[in-house]
């Protein structure tokens, strides 16, 4: 077979659509999908070198008649019972070999074969289906069948049964995309008179445009006078010739199928954003980032306490110290890994968590279809549970103990000296007393400022300084916790925000590229 790229393309096109709509189309419209392309590349397989031409009908439309007046020979069985034609008869032009395959797939048993003519072109084949309109459910099946197949579809109306409601909502509404592969032919127009033809072809010309048919080609014919005959042979010899048929009727049916499932699918969902701030406050609410920065503040308060402790009291304190700071350390463990355990979703999202996802779904699909906003909200669910496991895990991670701070050993040392000095002023004065007590000698005792000797200064001088210490160490310890918080704080969000971007945000992004996708693909077939 010729290559024909446009067909090419819109099959391709209807490919990419099908791989890109599993899990995003229905069942039943994949199904359309897989029947249109499985119908498509049976036919192509049995290449160009026969163009299927049925004449279809309903009971008296004398379709039979017409399809022995074609033939120049009586073929199809014609008479006054009805319905006459129960089941299909080919009439294949040409090599046997040629129209054998097309006929053993369509599964037509009754077959005729003559040689080609000046009136019968080779490699046409004609069939003559049962009536659509036949009491019999089997026929009804078999004419819906070969609507379905053949490459040219010549639909033989009467001059009573034209304007049939049946026909016309059951077969020619459905084949509007067809008009390339469709004929509409008036028959026994012998029995009208000329005034009375034109208009029932106006009538019926009238009723074909308004089922979106108004280009398909008419004609008026007569298989008993052979009004028409020629020229509606001269209809199928064009098309034998050029071939078009076989590629343009399956490109009606990509076309009718692609159409049909793009205006489903339409309007899509708008690009789904790259920030979602409401989304991560609702989170970081959730998870008790608030909670774990409030640790981390308290963990700063306790190291910068120990890290900055006056080494003589430090060395009392000690051996307490090693046993109550550890006690302490694991218990607020303990509690914010319980706080976050408390907080962390399981299997269930929080109402502000979950509302925060709908929103930035619905915000999303708020002028598309009504059938996407279901499953991008599961999907947006499903995202937000996985991101919620994946923050608690993180923030089981995190570490809320700071680095030693240079200013704590500055502190410290400069805290010692002050005790050393206390120390020996406190030392010297009870020295002395001691040996006024016995009545020694007396130690020699410096003037420090005025009547205040140095072990009273350095006593009392030490003890200011001692307080003096103490505040500015509180102080200096208040503020560090307090940074430390807000860092830490901020490092914990932006890890939120960037697993809310990579959890939620790129895969909606995608599966949102993925209907925008698949919808372009439709487009593309349906063109």
């Amino acid at each position: 077979m010729r290559r024909d790229p446009r067909l090419e393309d819109r099959l391709a096109a209807l490919d990419e659509a099908a791989a890109v709509g599993a899990g995003r189309l229905t069942a039943a419209e994949l199904a359309t999908i897989a029947e249109v392309r499985g119908r498509a590349g049976e036919r192509l397989a049995r290449g160009d070198r026969v163009v299927v031409v049925a004449l279809g009908g309903g009971t008296g439309s004398g379709k039979s008649s017409l399809f022995n007046a074609l033939a120049a020979r009586a073929i199809a069985e014609v008479g006054a019972r009805r319905p006459v034609t129960s089941e299909p008869t080919a009439l294949a032009v040409g090599a046997p070999d040629d129209a054998g395959a097309v006929l053993d797939w369509l599964q037509v048993a009754r077959r005729s074969q003559v040689a080609p003519d000046d009136r019968l072109p080779a490699g046409l084949v004609l069939l003559d289906l049962p009536d659509h309109d036949s009491v019999a459910v089997a026929h009804r099946e078999v004419v819906d069948r070969f609507v379905e197949r053949v490459d040219v579809l010549v639909w033989v109306v009467d001059p009573l049964k034209y304007a049939q409601r049946s026909l016309h909502e059951t077969y020619l509404r459905e084949l509007a995309a067809h008009a390339d592969v469709l004929l509409v032919v008036l028959n026994r127009s012998d029995e009208l008179a000329p005034d009375d033809r034109a208009t029932v072809t106006a009538d019926l010309r009238s009723l074909l445009a308004a089922e979106g048919l108004g280009a398909v080609r008419v004609l008026v014919t007569s298989a008993a006078t052979g009004e028409g005959i020629d020229e509606l042979l001269g209809e199928l010899r064009r098309e034998v010739a050029s071939r078009h048929a076989v590629a343009a009727r399956i490109a009606a049916d990509v076309v009718t199928a692609a159409r049909s499932l793009a205006a489903s699918v339409r309007p899509v969902p708008t690009e789904a954003p790259s920030a979602a701030p409401d989304l991560v406050r609702a989170m970081a609410g959730a998870v008790g980032v608030a909670g774990v920065a409030e640790d981390a503040q308290r963990a700063y308060v306790q190291d910068g306490r120990w890290g900055t402790r006056p080494l003589l009291s430090g060395v009392l304190l000690g051996l307490l110290a090693r046993v109550i700071r550890p006690l302490r350390r694991w218990r607020t463990e303990r509690a914010r890994r319980r706080a976050v355990a408390l907080r962390a979703p399981a299997g269930e999202l929080p109402v502000a968590v979950r509302h925060a996802l709908l929103e930035l779904v619905d915000a999303t699909v708020a002028d598309a279809a009504d059938r996407w906003r279901p499953p991008l909200r599961s999907f947006a669910e499903g995202s937000g549970v996985t991101l919620a496991t994946e923050l608690a895990s993180d923030l089981g991670r995190v570490e809320l103990t700071p680095r030693p701070r240079r200013w704590w050993r500055v502190l410290s040392a400069v805290w010692t000296l002050v005790e050393l000095a206390v120390l020996v002023g406190a030392g010297w004065l009870a020295v002395s007393g001691v040996l006024a007590w016995l009545q020694l000698p007396p130690l020699p005792t410096p003037s420090a400022v005025g009547p205040v000797g140095w072990p009273t200064a350095l006593l009392l001088g030490g003890a200011v300084l001692w307080l003096a210490s103490w505040a500015l160490r509180r102080r200096l310890v208040a503020r560090g916790a307090r940074r430390h918080r807000r860092r830490l704080e901020e490092r914990v969000r932006e890890q939120l925000r960037a697993r809310v971007t990579d959890t939620v945000l790129r895969p909606l992004q995608a599966e949102v590229g993925a209907i925008r996708h698949l919808a372009a693909a439709l487009d593309d077939a349906g063109r």
